[in-house]
């Protein structure tokens, strides 16, 4: 009988394909790049995805004429092809490829450092299965052996049994460590998500700001002008009452106090006091409402860049888009309309900071999808125990074959340099993380309406 301890396993025999279906079924939602298994010899055993015919000829040629021990890319014309060697016992048992990734292409996840994670697993799947190999092949053994065998074979299964425990639990800490740095590089991707965007929109918010600034600092100016002329007036009223004051025990001072009288009938002439005193409340109550104005941009601003606390409150979804509306505004009143059409709504128990950035990104994509002019229209209302809000605008509209793909992660239509292809992404996963739904109807040339619910309870 062969000892199962002795020979060598090769590839098919340590790793099944509905494990790898499962893997790569996985692979596809972080990116959806073609992925190839393959012998030592360079035959296919595994596929999902379209490598050429041509292309995976080549491969075999080249493990042919070579043996590749590291990462290895190819270039194709449809982009790179990236080769991983995968190992078992120091010995080389298949080949990972992944491709295409063409140069210059933020818009997919980075192949070399998906497929060195996607090793890794494969590598601890190889192990598992070899265990589980060298197992069963010990027990059909141990039928056939004398009981000095057995013990043998016992001392050596407890010794590989103590093996894969510990590697087990060094797996299971891995795997929690890897968890929470995937979450900490969730939570992280969000918040620069949420600052590029403000960063998109400083400029905006800055302008929307010196508006009132403008207006404040003339009619600080003017105010100042004003104080002149009345201190200027002020001072022509002293000499009048010190010379009525004199006019009672000198009658020569009725002169002087008569061209006093002239001076000052002069001066209000010629500074318009009644107009001045008119328009002094109002250059104040404008200065009062500019600085509101500015203060609540300066706060809104500052809600919506803080990370947000990790626990759900109860908010105002009319207000919460009011608050949105304010920090786009600029993005959006040079080239649409706005029109609201609000609901009577119950309070939402939700994330209000992370909702905030998902209307942000709807708002900032309906300005962007018209070119020249256009409406903007947003809609909210009570309906079934959740909260509807429907943002449409009149711009270009979204292709049929891209409808499906808006959601995920580095797809982007805009030019490099223009968009991360995150935004639609974020949003969608914030609402899917309040239990709530996002539709989109689109046609080119007539307009988008994204519709999301979100449950009021919060489940």
């Amino acid at each position: 009988m062969t000892n199962n301890f002795d020979r060598e396993y090769g590839l098919s025999e340590l790793l099944s394909t509905s494990v790898l279906d499962e893997l790569c079924a996985e692979i596809q939602k972080v990116s959806p790049i073609p992925v190839l298994v393959l012998l030592p010899d360079g035959t296919p055993y595994y596929t999902m995805g379209s490598l050429q015919q041509d292309e995976v000829a080549s491969l075999r040629k080249i493990l042919h004429r070579e043996r590749i021990d590291t990462t290895k890319i190819l270039k194709s014309a449809r982009g790179k092809i990236t080769i991983f060697p995968v190992t078992h016992e120091l010995e080389t048992i298949g080949y990972l490829v992944l491709g295409y990734e063409k140069d210059g292409d933020r818009s997919s996840c980075p192949v070399i450092p998906l497929g060195s994670l996607v090793l890794k697993v494969l590598n601890h799947l190889i192990v598992y299965k070899y265990k589980s190999v060298l197992t069963a092949g010990l027990h059909g053994q141990v039928v056939e052996e004398s009981h000095e065998q057995l013990r043998e074979k016992a001392a050596l299964l407890e010794k590989s049994e103590r093996k894969y425990r510990r590697l087990a639990e060094s797996l299971e800490i891995e795997v929690e460590r890897k968890t929470k740095e995937i979450k900490e590089t969730q939570a992280q991707l969000l918040q620069q998500e949420k600052m590029a965007s403000i960063g998109q929109l400083a400029a905006g918010v800055a302008h929307e700001i010196n508006n009132p600034m403008g207006f404040i600092s003339s009619n600080l100016n003017t105010l100042e002008e004003y104080a002149r002329d009345i201190r200027s007036l002020i001072e022509q009223y002293r000499p009048l009452i010190s010379g009525l004051n004199e006019t009672m025990v000198v009658e020569e001072g009725r002169a002087a106090i008569s061209e006093t009288l002239d001076r000052i009938v002069a001066l209000e002439k010629d500074m318009d006091i009644d107009f001045v005193l008119d328009d002094i409340p109002n250059l104040m109550k404008e200065s009062q409402e500019g600085a509101e104005r500015i203060k609540k941009i300066v706060i809104d601003l500052k809600d919506f860049a803080h990370p947000g606390d990790q626990e759900l409150k109860h908010a105002d979804i009319n207000r919460s888009l009011d608050s949105t509306l304010n920090i786009v505004w600029n993005e959006l009143k040079y080239k649409s309309t706005v029109t609201k059409n609000y609901g009577d709504l119950p309070h939402v128990r939700c994330y209000p900071q992370q909702l905030n950035q998902v209307f942000m990104n709807f708002l900032v994509n309906a300005a962007q999808a018209i070119e020249k002019q256009g409406e903007i229209n947003i809609m909210t209302r009570a309906l079934d125990g959740k909260v509807e809000i429907a943002i449409s605008d009149t711009g270009s509209g979204i292709p049929k074959e891209n409808l499906s793909r808006i959601f995920d992660p580095f797809f982007t239509t805009k030019d490099v340099g223009k968009g991360t292809g995150l935004g639609l992404n974020v949003a969608y996963n914030i609402i899917k993380k309040h239990k709530g739904t996002i539709d989109v109807k689109s046609e080119v040339g007539k307009g988008t309406t994204f519709t999301i619910r979100i449950p009021v309870d919060g489940h």
